[in-house]
């Protein structure tokens, strides 16, 4: 549902009773039964006016009020539309009828194109003798629709006021927006699923495992300190950290297709490489690597470039790929620089 607009000033009395009159000036009262506290009370006269909202020539607009009354002598009446320009004169008037019931609280409404020149709307009620029934009023809904929705205000959860509180039009969005750290743990991604999980603050919990087929992305904008899961089973996944990484990465293994990358500075063990590795050492570090460099066994092949055979060792991140079929490792700090015979 789109965003939506109660363009009353004054909807449900909150404050005081301003906008609100009719034949005779009405009471602000507390009562109960309806969705709030304060309503307006008619005991003289026989029509009431809600307080006003803003309106757009053209532009078709549903106003309501709810009503209750003090007894069964009156059983309804007319409802209008009165429009007003921006100097407050009355243009015209548009309207229906509404019914009411002993006691009871129901809901008085009319739908109606704006005319030209209207600034303002209010709703109007006539009919009823309040000198033998009174009636309460409150919770004014004036909304630029041609349906007659749910009534809010600034008061209802997810709505907000755009002036002051009780006495201003208020808004009521579509989304919720959540902000802040997450702690705890993400879901897995299993059989088959495919899913994302993405955050923008900084994390602290356990990275979850992809597995059973699946395809699923994780991403960390901010400092990561966790676990980063195994991706198994002939898993394609990927794991990004985007911010420090202190962490074990984890191990890659059974026909894995997988990446894990970090952005930032590397503190922690590397897995161990085995099975049939035939790999590329290259010397483009991105970060600064602290750790201890994993075994590589099984059919190593390297290349040194180290023009001086007596110069030492110097170990930078490592970055290492494999064919299809087999395991598959980036180390987005760099790749280690291997000198020396």
């Amino acid at each position: 549902m789109a965003t939506r607009h109660n363009r009353c000033v004054n909807p449900a009395l909150g404050a005081d009773d301003s906008g609100w009159g009719g034949e005779a000036p009405p009471a602000r009262v507390a009562v109960t039964g309806f969705g709030r506290a304060w309503a307006a009370q008619y005991t003289t006269g026989t029509y009431l006016r809600t307080a006003p909202g803003a309106v757009t020539p053209g532009r078709t607009y549903t106003l309501s009020v709810y009503v209750r009354p003090s007894n069964s002598w009156s059983t309804g009446g007319n409802t209008y539309i009165e429009w007003h320009d921006q100097f407050g004169a009355v243009l015209g008037y548009t309207g229906g009828t509404y019914t009411i019931t002993d006691q009871v609280v129901s809901r008085a409404s009319y739908t109606a194109a704006a005319p030209d020149n209207a600034a303002t709307a209010q709703l109007i009620l006539d009919g009823v003798n309040y000198s033998v029934t009174v009636v309460d009023a409150t919770m004014v809904l004036i909304e630029e629709t041609a349906a007659l929705l749910g009534y809010f205000d600034g008061d209802t959860p997810g709505a907000t006021w755009d002036g002051a509180p009780g006495s201003s039009p208020s808004t009521l969005s579509d989304s919720v927006t959540i902000t802040g750290a997450l702690d705890g743990s993400l879901p897995p991604l299993a059989a088959a699923a495919t899913g994302a999980a993405t955050v923008s603050a900084a994390l602290a919990g356990t990275l979850p495992g992809v597995t059973a087929a699946g395809l699923g992305t994780v991403k960390a904008s901010g400092p990561l300190a966790a676990g980063l899961p195994p991706l198994a089973m002939s898993a394609a996944g990927d794991v990004t950290a985007a911010g420090p990484l202190a962490a074990h990465l984890p191990q890659l293994a059974a026909s894995l297709a997988g990446a894990a990358r970090t952005a930032g500075s590397l503190t922690g063990a590397l897995p161990a490489l085995a099975g049939t590795l035939a790999g590329q050492v290259h010397a483009v570090p991105r970060g600064p690597l602290v750790g201890v460099l994993a075994a590589l066994t099984a059919a190593l092949s390297g290349t040194s470039d180290a023009a001086d055979l007596d110069l030492d060792l110097v170990v930078s991140s490592p970055l290492l790929a494999w064919p299809v079929g087999v395991p598959t490792l980036t180390w987005a700090v760099g790749p280690p620089e291997l000198g020396g015979e």
